[in-house]
């Protein structure tokens, strides 16, 4: 599977969990960071730094998925494997 499909099913699962996802400058003055996620007001966002290279934005989107509760979301086969290999790395 291309790295742009990747990157694509895992936007749709981010958008399935209700996450709100932004691709943003995130290498502004003392701020260096790939990405990350928080909860702000009940609504949780994933951050990913817009300059990444697609390899890397799919590292970070995988990593902030992982750590949510999918067991009971429905996620299509080849993503779910992704994520659960991740989760038991972190």
């Amino acid at each position: 599977m291309k790295n742009e499909h990747i990157l694509s099913l895992l936007e749709e699962t981010a958008e399935r969990f209700g996450v709100k996802l932004r691709y943003e400058d995130l290498k502004k003055g003392e701020v260096d960071t790939q990405g990350g996620s928080f909860v702000l007001k009940g609504e949780r966002y994933i951050f990913i730094h817009k300059n990444l290279p697609l390899l890397e934005k799919v590292r970070v989107l995988e990593e902030e998925l992982a750590k949510l509760d999918f067991s009971d979301v429905y996620i299509i086969p080849e993503v779910r494997d992704r994520l659960e290999k991740i989760k038991t790395t972190i």
